[in-house]
This record gives C-alpha cells, structure tokens and sequence, in this order.
C-alpha cells in the first residue's frame, strides 16, 4: 500500500514552493527546507523533503515532540531527498532535518494505517502498522465503538460486539462494518466491510426512491438520577417546601421549584417524596460541540456546502420569509455576519430581553443557519430568533422548555411577535424527560419544525434528538472522505446526517483541521470566526436548509419527510443506525407518494423497511432461515402510516430465505380498506 509523490502535479507544486532555482548551498545558513510530501504520510511510504539542500545530504532526523529521534538514509532527486518511513515508524507529528543542519526543520504528519481487515464470526482481524513498538496505543474504532484489540506484530485482533451493525442475531455479524485505526489522536483512513445475512429483492406493481433499513422505535430512557442541582420539578397539585425556596413556576403541568441550595433542593425532594408525591432534579442540559480552536483571520473555507448541494439551491432560495429559532447559549448580537438577519430574542437564563452570547456556541450555530457576510449561513437571508436557555454554568431541561415553547409562540403568559417555523436545538441531555417530551411534542403539534443534535459521546441519541416526530441530526466528516466520527452519537431514532467536522483530521492537506467554519468569539468576547467540531454543527445545517425548502413553498408537513427522501444514501442502503436515511441533500424537490416494502418478524415487528425506486426495491441484512412477512404501500399523506384509506396496500408474501441466498418477492397494490394500516418507525 505504497504511495508515491512523483506526479507531474507535485513536482510543479514543489517548483512553487522552492522557488530557488538549481542553485547548491555552500553554507548551512543557506539551506533552506520547505515541505516534507505527501503529509500526512503512513509507515512504509515514501517521503520527499524539498528546499536548497547541499549536494551531499544523505541523512535526514524524524523527531517527535518528545524528543525521540530517528535517522533515516535519503536518496538524492533533482529538488530534494526521497526516504521511505520504516514500516514499524509510529502514527504522530514529526520535525524533519538534515542532520548535519538541525536548526531547519518542517513538518511531518504520520498517520496509522489499515492493511487488511477480515471479519470472521465476531473476530475482527486487522493488518497494519503506525503503532511502532507501542502496542498498547493501537485502538481499533469499529462503527464508532472503540475496542482494544490484541497485539500481535503487524496483526490486530478484536472481538465486535453485535451492537457494532444493529444486528440482533445471536451468533453472527452482519451488516456494514466501518474500521479505523487510531494511534493517539491520529487515525488511518477508514475501510468498510460489509457481511449480509440475506437479503430480498423484487417488484413492485406501480409507478412508484433508496432503500432504507431501521429497526423500530427507540426505547424510552430509564431516568437515573441527574446531577442535583437547586431546582425540583414537582407536580401542579403539590404544596412545595418552603424552607429555602426562592421562587416557584408553572411550566406545563408542573412547577420548577427553586431554591437557595442543593442542600435546600434535596430536602425538600425527600419531604415530597415521602408525601407520596412525585418530584425530581431539573435534569442539566449541555450543548453539543467537543472542541474549538483559534478563531480565523480568513474566512474562505465552508468546504461543507458545496458538497451539500447548498450552493446550487441558493439560485432558487435564500430563505427569505422564513424564522428559524437558534434555542443555544445566546447569539452575538453585534456580530457583522449576523446583525442584519436578527430579530428580537428572549433569555431565559438571566430572564431578560438580551440574549447575549458569551461562550460563541450559539453564535456559530447561528452562523451556519443564516450568516451573511464573510461567512455564509445556508439560508443567509433567513430571519433568526436568538433565545438563550444555557449560560456559562450550563443549561436545565425546565429552561430549555419554556425557551422551546416561546419560539413556536406558545407561551400566551410572554407572547413572541415572530414565531419560528424552525427550531434548532444543538443541545441535549441523555436522561429521560417527560417535561421535555410534552413540550416537542406540543411545538410539533403546533406545525413547527424541530431539528436537534444527536450528541457527542458516541452513544445513543440525546433528548430532544431522540423524541419521535424531531429531525435528529448525527454528524459525518469530509472533506475528502466520508466517514462517521467516533464523538458522534447514533443508533435508533437517527433520521439524518451532516457536516460535523473532525478536528483530528486534515483530509485535503491544508495545514487545516476539517472543523467547521462559522461565526464566533475570539477568547475577549468580540466577534470572530472559528472552527467547530461536533453534532451541534451537523443539525443547524439541516435546520437551514429546511429553511430553504420552506421558502421555496414546500408545506411545512412534508419538510421532514422530502429531507429524507432525498438525503444521500451512506453505509447500509436507506434508513439505518449509523447515518439515518443519509447526508442531506439541499437538492430536495417535491416528488410523488412514497411507495415501501416493510419487512416484518413472525411477532409483526417491523424489521427494516425500503422505499421502491422505479418499482424495485432490495431488503438488505435480514435475518436467514427465518419466517418474513412482506407487504408492499403508499404515503399519500407522509405522516409515516401506510394503507390508510384512500391510499394502497398490498397483500403480506411470508419468504424464508436461506443464509447465503437472495430472496424474491413480487408485491401488487390495491386500494387499501384503512382497517390494517402498517405504522413505519419514526
């Protein structure tokens, strides 16, 4: 897996850099290096230094920041020296000298690299190099989960746990395995494998776009206890403790309660609770973003919307006439990019009329809805409401309900002049709320948009992500290679994804992280520019281009499911765990009622599902040897519940495919009666 830097580009490229002629430097003051090529590298590639060197270098040192220090023989080229990384070099940032001047040095990235990856059964075994004679530092990131394999020369071996696909068969793996190799922060490029049970392809008889898989509805969170805090959430009825209380609420059907301390809080919840009566802790909601670096001096790097299809929309909408509410830390108010665009806001932190950022979260995901200026939102002619629910010391679920309820102007008590048809919440917490849960679902009800990060540990989506009827956003990386970043959350209830950035990476060479650019603070509380990383960036991107649609006169009751429809597919065909139904595609147009296959379990549990294109669909992974019941029907209303009357549905076709085979079955619609309508998961 050798790669060699000796195109006509890069040569060209060099000839930039050096700029020096073919003149020899006499003297080691005039030696000059410029760039070690390819960066990054990986072990057993070769490198080529180029700068003025002296005729007679042969050497150069490979040094870490800890100061290891390895010398490698250099081959003698017309700009520079060629040397090969030794297979068994490790993954990490490297000065590169001469070593007879080692006052001149440039840059070298090594990353860790993937040879070979084989499953077998649950036994990952995986060939590569970048860990040098560290065996312990090699970790082996398998559809996010990171598992500690064992070590064995050039060889890795791991067992992968069956939540790895979603698969739910006992003693196999199946599915899309995606593996990268990690050596501290550094990571190889990713390799997918992919291991099917079965699957079942066929017709459909009628003019019906991807396929998709999902596997039900996510199972409510047990609510375990949060971190205490002084505020309690009791029911309308109850008559709250008095010693300690500062001031008592309503927010829907219950009163948040606050007192002067924790201890005061947790008082009080005993004496409730021994009153039979049911209280808890206010749960503690954060926002959704893992890492910030430096604010930027330039501006010109929004890689993300291009591949988006965001740019191309723009010829046909700006989002004009469309409110979207940035639910966050506050917006900067003064910031350039942003100011034109900004209406009057609400803070529910400080309980004023200024919500006014201080940690720049929420101004660069404002930035990234409707920026327009230096940086570019993707609906930067969009309104946006700023309401601030989170300050410096963190955010409460109760807080962010009544900021949630203000922007769809709900709250008849505060009445909000300029309602959002779009709501972003690049926030979350990953405790249970019914609080919360009432609240989505009142602002759905209400025709509002809602579209939430899915979280950042790497675990299952966050609330409000994972309510049903909520666009959850998980985040992939770019911008050369698409993969899914091991911060991101994912699993049951994912809907879609987009550009969340990975500050580990720097797929293009730049010299820069691929982390999000949007506007920000710089480290006084000014204005500025920064790169972001994490799912907080991935859902305002999809938020903004809902805008779009809705601007350009799609009905707000088939946003969601035309962001779907069109997203482009990644990983396991359509609807799955890791991605959703795919990358959003800000070249959604309106199409015609959906068609699905539903493949359901001997129980009628759904256990994937496919939109037909063309009249064709595939089933992909399911399970062998067992009894599968197929029925085939329209959308007509995209409320996700097929064979309603009025629309179509097929009769069920029961197949049991064997393991290794690939099933058929041919499905014809008739006009459906409503009785035995098929709900697909939300």
């Amino acid at each position: 897996m050798k790669r060699h830097a000796t195109s006509a580009a890069l040569l060209l490229l060099t000839g930039l850099l050096t700029g020096c002629g073919d003149e020899t430097p006499t003297t080691k003051d005039e030696v000059v290096l410029t760039a070690a090529l390819p960066s990054p590298a990986t072990p057993g590639q070769e490198v080529t230094l180029y700068g003025r060197l002296p005729k007679d270098a042969r050497q150069v040192v490979l040094k870490t920041e800890q100061g290891e220090a390895t010398t490698l023989t250099a081959t003698s080229i017309a700009d520079g020296l060629v040397f090969t990384l030794p297979t068994t070099v490790r993954a990490d940032l490297y000065e590169v000298s001469l070593s007879t001047v080692q006052d001149q040095t440039v840059t070298l990235d090594v990353v860790p690299q993937l040879e070979t990856v084989t499953l077998d059964g649950r036994t990952l075994t995986v060939q590569g190099n970048g860990w040098g004679t560290q065996v312990k530092a090699a970790v082996l990131e398998v559809n996010g989960q990171r598992l500690s394999p064992t070590v064995s020369g050039q060889t890795l071996t791991v067992m992968v746990n069956s939540s790895a696909t979603g698969s739910n068969l006992a003693t196999e793996l199946y599915g899309v395995l995606t593996v990268r190799l990690l050596v501290g922060e550094r990571a190889s490029e990713p390799v997918t494998i992919r291991k099917e049970a079965v699957k079942v392809t066929g017709t459909v008889r009628r003019p019906g776009t991807q396929s998709l898989a999902g596997l039900g509805q996510p199972a409510p969170r047990v609510p375990s206890a949060p971190e205490p805090t002084a505020v309690l959430l009791v029911g309308p009825e109850a008559r709250v403790p008095q010693t300690g209380l500062v001031s008592s609420r309503a927010v829907l059907d219950r009163q948040v309660a606050t007192y002067t301390t924790v201890q005061a809080a947790t008082a009080a919840l005993a004496q409730l609770r021994r009153q039979g009566i049911g209280a808890e802790y206010d749960q503690p909601v954060r926002v959704q973003d893992d890492r910030r670096v430096e604010p930027l001096a330039t501006t010109d790097r929004q890689w993300h919307w291009s591949r988006l299809g965001v740019t191309d929309a723009w010829s046909r909408t700006q989002g004009q006439g469309v409110t979207v509410a940035v639910v966050d830390t506050g917006v900067a108010l003064s910031h350039p990019d942003l100011q034109a665009n900004l209406l009057p806001g609400r803070d529910f932190v400080d309980d004023d009329r200024v919500p006014q950022d201080v940690s720049g979260h929420g101004t660069h995901v404002a930035g990234l809805i409707g920026a327009n200026g230096q940086v570019q939102g993707a609906a930067p002619d969009a309104k946006l409401l700023p309401v601030r629910v989170i300050g410096p010391s963190g955010g409460t679920v109760s807080a962010l309900v009544r900021g949630l309820l203000w922007a769809a102007g709900l709250e008849p008590d505060d009445p909000n002049p300029t309602p959002a048809q779009v709501i972003n919440l690049s926030l979350g917490t990953p405790e249970y709320s019914d609080l919360l849960t009432q609240a989505v679902q009142k602002v759905l009800d209400a025709g509002v948009l809602v579209v939430a990060a899915s979280g950042n540990d790497g675990g299952l989506p966050y609330a409000p992500a994972n309510i049903p009827g909520v666009i959850a956003v998980t985040s992939v990386n770019g911008p050369v290679t698409t993969y899914q970043p091991g911060y991101a959350n994912r699993g049951p209830g994912t809907r879609i994804a987009a550009y969340g950035g990975d500050l580990n990476a720097d797929q293009d060479g730049n010299g820069e992280r691929d982390g999000i650019l949007s506007t920000d603070l710089d480290a006084t509380g000014k204005p500025a520019y920064a790169l972001r990383q994490g799912t907080s960036m991935a859902s305002p991107q999809v938020a903004g281009i809902a805008a779009l649609l809705l601007a350009q006169g799609t009905p707000r009751q088939t946003v969601k499911a035309l962001l779907e429809s069109s997203a482009t597919d990644l990983g396991v065909p359509g609807l799955d765990l890791t991605t959703g139904w795919g990358l959003v595609n800000a070249r959604a147009t309106q199409q015609d009622p959906d068609t699905y296959v539903v493949a359901l379990n001997e129980q009628g549990q759904v256990i994937t599902y496919a939109r037909t294109t063309n009249g064709q669909f595939t089933l992909q992974s399911l399970p062998p040897d067992q009894p599968v019941s197929f029925q085939a029907g329209t959308d007509q209303d995209a409320d996700g519940v097929l064979g309603e009357a009025g629309e179509l549905l097929s009769r069920p076709l029961t197949r049991a495919t064997p393991k290794g085979q690939v099933g058929q079955a041919d499905l014809t619609l008739e006009p459906a009666t409503g009785q035995t309508p098929l709900t697909l998961p939300r």
